[in-house]
C-alpha cells in the first residue's frame, strides 16, 4: 500500500501537477467557459491532460473541480450538476491514477462573499463546499486540495465541510498580496494568523499558491516554513505574466523556475507544484532536479 500522503510529505518531497486551466485552454476552453462543463461533454481531453501531469512526474494530481461549487457553478446555470461534475472529474482521475501516485480533489473558491460584504451566509458556504467535497469522495479521490483561498473564512467553511464528510487528508493553500508591510490575503489576514487558524481546524498540509511568480515564492515559503509544523505546500505560477496583443502570456522558462524551486525547497518546503502557466513540461523539470528526493536539504543539480 501507498503511504499517507501526511506521511510521504514529512518524509520527502512530493511533486504535485501544474496549471489544469493553462492546458484547457491550450485546448479549446473558451475564456468565460467554465472547465467543469468538459468533465461531462469532454472527458477524453481532461484525462489526457491528468495522464499528462502524472506522466511528467507528479505524485499527486488534482480534477478538473477548480470551481466545481454549486455557487460557482450558478453563474452558468449549472448548479444542479455540481455532484455530477465532480464525482465524474475524481473518477476519470482515479482510473487513471497509478498505484502509487495520488488523486486529489481540487476545492477552489466560490468568488463571492459572505454577509455583510456579499450575500451568502456562513451556512450557505458551508453546504455548498460540502455538496461539491461529498461528489469528489464518492468518485474516490485520496485527499482534499483546496487552493487559491483569498478568504480565511471561506478557506475555514471548506475545511469544515471536508472535516464533517470524511477523513482523508487535507491541503489548504492561502493566496496573499505582498506590499511593503508584507503578505496579506484580500482580506487583511496574515500568514501567520492564517497557518494557526487553519491548523486548528484539521488541516494537514498548508501553504499557498498563485498571485506570485517562483522569485516571490522565495520570501513567501520561508514566512510559511517559519511560522507552521505542518507540512508546506507551495504551487507558484509561471513567473509575472506580461500582457501581449490584449492577452497574457508566461515568459519564464523550466529552467529559470526550476532554479526557483531548488531555492525554495531548500527552505524544507515539502510539496511543490506549479500554478497559472505552468504545464507537464514544468513538472518534469522539478522532478529531475529533485535528486535526492528529500526536504532536508536544498535540490541538487539535473543530472546529465
Amino acid at each position: 500500500m501507498k503511504p499517507d500522503i501526511r506521511e510521504l510529505a514529512r518524509q520527502r518531497l512530493v511533486i504535485y501537477d501544474g496549471g489544469m486551466g493553462t492546458m484547457l485552454f491550450a485546448a479549446g476552453l473558451l475564456d468565460g467557459e467554465s472547465p467543469e462543463v468538459w468533465n461531462l461533454e469532454k472527458p477524453e481531453t481532461v484525462d489526457a491532460v491528468y495522464k499528462a501531469y502524472y506522466e511528467a512526474g507528479s505524485d499527486v494530481v488534482q480534477t478538473n473541480t477548480f470551481g466545481g461549487t454549486p455557487i460557482k457553478l450558478s453563474e452558468r446555470d449549472l448548479q444542479d450538476r455540481a455532484y455530477e461534475a465532480n464525482h465524474l472529474a475524481a473518477k476519470a482521475l482515479r482510473a487513471v491514477c497509478p498505484e502509487d501516485r495520488y488523486a486529489a480533489g481540487d476545492v477552489g473558491p466560490t468568488g463571492k462573499f459572505m454577509k455583510p460584504m456579499g450575500e451568502y451566509t456562513r451556512e450557505e458556504f458551508d453546504a455548498t463546499f460540502e455538496a461539491q467535497i461529498q461528489g469528489l469522495l464518492d468518485g474516490g479521490v485520496d485527499l482534499i486540495s483546496i487552493e487559491t483561498m483569498y478568504s480565511l473564512e471561506e478557506a475555514l467553511c471548506a475545511l469544515r465541510a471536508a472535516r464533517r464528510v470524511s477523513s482523508v487528508p487535507v491541503s489548504v493553500c492561502m493566496t496573499f498580496d505582498r506590499n511593503p508591510r508584507g503578505f496579506f490575503t484580500l482580506m487583511g489576514e496574515t500568514v501567520p494568523r492564517c497557518l494557526a487558524a487553519l491548523k486548528d481546524h484539521g488541516a494537514d498540509i498548508v501553504g499557498s499558491n498563485c498571485s506570485h511568480g517562483s522569485p516571490v515564492f522565495i520570501e513567501l515559503a520561508r514566512i510559511l516554513r517559519d511560522h507552521t509544523d505542518l507540512p508546506v505546500i507551495v504551487q507558484p505560477n509561471r513567473g509575472k505574466p506580461i500582457l501581449e496583443r490584449e492577452s497574457m502570456v508566461y515568459k519564464q522558462t523550466v529552467e529559470e523556475f526550476v532554479a526557483d524551486a531548488r531555492t525554495i525547497a531548500g527552505l524544507g518546503v515539502n510539496v511543490f507544484g506549479g500554478c497559472c502557466g505552468t504545464t507537464p513540461e514544468f513538472i518534469t523539470g522539478l522532478r529531475r532536479a529533485v535528486e535526492p528526493r528529500t526536504t532536508q536539504g536544498a535540490l541538487q543539480e539535473d543530472s546529465p
